[in-house]
């Protein structure tokens, strides 16, 4: 695999992260597949409209793992911010039926989210990452479990 240094006028160097973000009291909101994907849906935009590429998404039923790349304009805390508050108006905003009853008030998230920084990251290291460290956040009989890969 070929890792891509990204070159700035005054910099040259790598920033991929590892975010995990949590819903609002722990709730297990992300067991009904239309509230995972319209809340990745709303992450990518978020993304998009920042110029933070994503190269995974990947859900547990209380929390969602988002893997970026080439976020060097952007620090972890800012990053962070614009992807759950875009996702967050969103889904207050147009899909409150699918999570009202689990979550209540102006709350989609929880104020705070989990961070590392990774290496390279491609299709072969999430997978593993999901498969070793995921395994335990979804029960056998359900089948939920779930990762959307981009550009693998």
């Amino acid at each position: 695999m070929k890792v891509e240094i990204l070159r700035g006028s005054h910099s040259v160097g790598e920033a991929n992260y590892h975010l995990q973000f949590t819903p609002a009291y722990r709730r297990g909101i992300f067991v009904d597949e239309l509230t995972r994907i319209l809340t990745r849906d709303y992450i990518l935009a978020a993304a998009a409209k920042h110029s933070i590429t994503i190269s995974a998404i990947g859900f547990g039923p209380d929390h969602c793992h988002v893997f970026t790349e080439s976020c060097k304009n952007r620090s972890v805390a800012e990053a962070a911010n614009l992807l759950k508050g875009f996702s967050s108006r969103m889904m207050r905003k147009r899909h409150r039926d699918l999570f009202g009853d689990q979550l209540y008030g102006k709350k989609f998230w929880t104020a705070g989210y989990f961070y590392r920084t990774v290496g390279a990251v491609n299709s072969e290291t999430v997978r593993l990452y999901v498969e070793q460290s995921q395994q335990k956040h979804w029960k056998q009989e359900t089948g939920q479990r779930n990762l959307i890969q981009f550009g693998a």
